[in-house]
Formats: C-alpha cells, sequence, structure tokens
C-alpha cells in the first residue's frame, strides 16, 4: 500500500521525506529529511533527527578554532547522511543570513559557511539553526524508485518540525501530521 500518492514531476525541495516501515537500509530506518534540491538528475537533503553521539557544538568549535559557545556547549551536531560525513551544513531561519546562504523554503535556509557557526556559536546566528555533517543524496530516479516501493512518505516541511520537535518524537509527529499511526503500518509492503 503506497501510504502519498507522488507526482514525480514535481520537485520535492522543501519538503519533509519521511522512511516508512518498509525502509531496507538502516541508515535511513525511522528517519526523516529535509530535501534541499530535487530534480531529474539528483536529490540532496540532511537527516534532521539523527544527532550525534560524541559530537557537540563545542567539539565542532575546537575543530574549527573558533570561541567556544556562549549558550549551549552541549548542543548536538546532527549526523546529515552518509554522503561526504567530513562536509558541514547548516539548516537555518532566515533571520540571519550569510552571502552564501541559499533559501529552501519558506524561512528555511541552507548554508555551509564557517562564519555563520561562528555566529551561531557566539550567540548571535539566526533563532533556529541545525548543525549537520554529511548528507543524503540520490542519483537520477534512485529516490524516485525508492517511493514507488513504499520506503518514503513526504509533507511539507514546517519550522516547527525542524526546529522546535523532539529529535525522538520527529518521525512519529510526521506520520500524525499525516493522519497515520506508524505503529499500525506494516514493515512488509505487497501488491494486488
Amino acid at each position: 500500500m503506497a501510504i502519498h500518492s507522488v507526482d514525480y514531476t514535481k520537485t520535492l525541495a522543501g519538503q519533509l521525506l519521511v522512511a516508512t516501515p518498509q525502509m531496507t537500509d538502516p541508515r535511513f530506518q525511522r528517519r526523516a529529511i529535509f530535501i534541499c534540491q530535487h530534480d531529474e538528475s539528483a536529490a540532496m537533503g540532511f537527516i534532521i533527527n539523527q544527532p550525534s553521539e560524541e559530537i557537540t557544538i563545542s567539539t565542532i568549535s575546537d575543530q574549527l578554532d573558533i570561541d567556544q559557545p556562549r549558550f549551549e556547549p552541549d548542543a548536538p551536531v546532527y549526523i546529515g547522511g552518509p554522503v561526504e560525513p567530513q562536509r558541514g551544513y547548516i539548516l537555518h531561519t532566515d533571520d540571519q543570513m550569510m552571502p552564501n546562504s541559499v533559501p529552501v523554503r519558506d524561512n528555511i535556509c541552507l548554508s555551509m559557511h564557517v562564519d555563520m557557526i561562528t555566529e551561531i556559536s557566539r550567540g548571535l546566528g539566526p533563532l533556529h539553526a541545525k548543525i549537520l555533517l554529511g548528507y543524503a543524496g540520490w542519483s537520477a530516479g534512485q529516490l524516485e524508485q525508492e517511493m514507488k516501493q513504499s520506503m518514503w512518505f513526504h509533507l511539507p516541511a514546517t519550522e516547527e518540525m525542524l526546529f522546535n520537535t523532539e529529535d525522538a518524537l520527529i518521525w512519529n509527529k510526521s506520520f500524525l501530521a499525516m493522519g497515520i499511526n506508524a505503529g499500525s503500518l506494516s514493515p512488509q509492503s505487497g501488491s494486488a
């Protein structure tokens, strides 16, 4: 049973991609991904509900040789995905922008400049932000094929879901936002 009918001619950029119980790749089970780019050649996004157990903003500040965070030094850095895990990204609200900040949806932006991390560390950055390492990426047609196999569904991303919902609750709340109880779904898929 497909959870959400998809028009593959439209972009999923700005959407929250949520793994269903049919997801077979353990790296993405119970994960929610904010999609930043999606077109006929590729798709990329960031897992928003996988905080690192080892890396905090203090750790990143040390590695980048910038001032220690003034607020929330133990705030997590997120594992954004398995591709290029050494590369950092910042998802944030648009109240603080850098020259290379890219609006993705409404007031949600993407930055990759270390100056944004410095501003966040100083307490001068955007109101809401997540620092992520790595990203999730799909080649042409790969994501669409996974969606046809009912491994993902999508819904509009919101600032509330990205920045204000507890990480452990994002997956279930995504289903509830679609009117679905995740516990009622079977990890088996089939066809009639």
